[in-house]
């Protein structure tokens, strides 16, 4: 009997030595995880690969759009270029070639190539002044009308009236007026005095109604001139 009491108080301590060595050793291990450095926030700031990829990407079009910029710029520079051409013209039996830069009514809708030695200015509203800078007395009067705004028939007859209130008039022949191109309609006349004349056009192009009246003489003789540079107005 002593015997087998003596076996119970060594199996407590027995017991009481192993629960202590599982306690010490869920301690060391809860430390040890404490102490150990977590690599979660490490690797979610670390941008992948992928990720890279798309960021540089996205900085392409940039490129792209630069590299357009630099095209539209070499394009507007062409496009000015564009704005001078040769007109060639007789004076007192003479071919001249000029270069002829564009020039744009202050107040209608029309522009044009002007010849050096002349002056584009507004007359009064709607009617404009080509003068020669050499004689004042040289001009070519030009009045655009927007087709929608009136009619190519109506445009002829005010002409024709001016042009017989002017003098006996004549009618511009096909050579005359050949310099005008993709004309849908066009009329002019004449009135000759002794050293000077009077012609009298109006034609229908680029929906515009344009009606033309050049003064000019014997002296400077401009106007073929004046029609080559008529024969260039279009809409703005």
């Amino acid at each position: 009997m002593q015997k087998k009491l003596l076996s119970v108080p060594a199996l407590l301590l027995t017991a009481v030595l192993v629960v202590g060595c599982n306690t010490s050793d869920k301690t060391e291990d809860s430390d040890a995880q404490k102490n150990e450095p977590s690599n979660t926030s490490t690797e979610q700031q670390q941008p992948s690969t992928k990720d890279k990829t798309v960021d540089e990407s996205q900085e392409t079009p940039t490129s792209n759009a630069t590299a357009k910029d630099n095209t539209d710029n070499t394009d507007n520079t062409d496009n000015s270029t564009k704005k001078e051409q040769e007109v060639n013209y007789v004076q007192k039996g003479v071919d001249k070639t000029e270069k002829a830069k564009e020039s744009k009514s202050a107040t209608q809708d029309y522009k044009m190539q002007q010849l050096p030695g002349f002056t584009l200015s507004q007359e009064e509203p709607g009617k404009d002044m080509l003068v020669s800078n050499k004689n004042a007395d040289v001009f070519m009067r030009i009045e655009a009308i927007d087709a929608s705004q009136s009619s190519y028939a109506d445009a002829k007859t005010s002409m024709q009236d001016y042009m017989n209130a002017v003098g006996e008039t004549s009618s511009l022949t096909s050579e005359d007026l050949a310099a005008f191109k993709d004309i849908k309609n066009i009329e002019g006349y004449v009135v000759n005095f002794d050293t000077e004349k009077v012609i009298g056009v109006v034609f229908e192009k680029d929906g515009l109604i344009t009606k033309l009246t050049i003064h000019d003489n014997n002296e400077l003789d401009l106007t073929d001139a004046m029609l080559k540079m008529a024969a260039t107005i279009s809409k703005k």
